[in-house]
């Protein structure tokens, strides 16, 4: 078994009501496969992680472009499916997955590369 920290640190000290410090810390553990890709994406959905291959996993993606206009969209089933986040440059993100719809990203615009990497919560 594989164990995997992610830490979330979030300060500010001119948000418009209160400062701003939180830290969460949160241990993993992997007990299946990891798996780490980059793709280079396009304005045609796709499935990029389709939820037969997979149990319960943590998801982190990233927007690897540096162009503003170049958005990342992530979708949960189908490829026509409503979008659920979307990624703009340099954005990232992890979240847990049940693995019970596939993961499809679209382009706003242009071939964005996005980097995931999906790890395996239980064997």
């Amino acid at each position: 078994m594989a164990t995997v920290t992610a830490k979330l640190t979030l300060t500010s000290s001119n948000t418009p009501s209160d400062s701003l410090n939180l830290t969460v810390t949160d241990t993993l553990s992997v007990l299946g496969q990891i798996n780490r890709k980059t793709i280079v994406t396009s304005a045609t959905a796709a499935v990029f992680a389709t939820a037969s291959g997979y149990t319960d996993a943590y998801v982190f993606l990233k927007n690897k472009s540096t162009t503003a206009a170049e958005i990342i969209h992530i979708r949960v089933g189908a490829t026509d499916s409503a979008d659920v986040m979307s990624l703009g440059a340099g954005e990232f993100t992890i979240f847990p997955w049940s693995s019970d719809e596939d993961l499809v990203y679209d382009a706003a615009t242009g071939t964005p590369v996005l980097e995931v990497m999906i790890f395996q919560a239980a064997a």
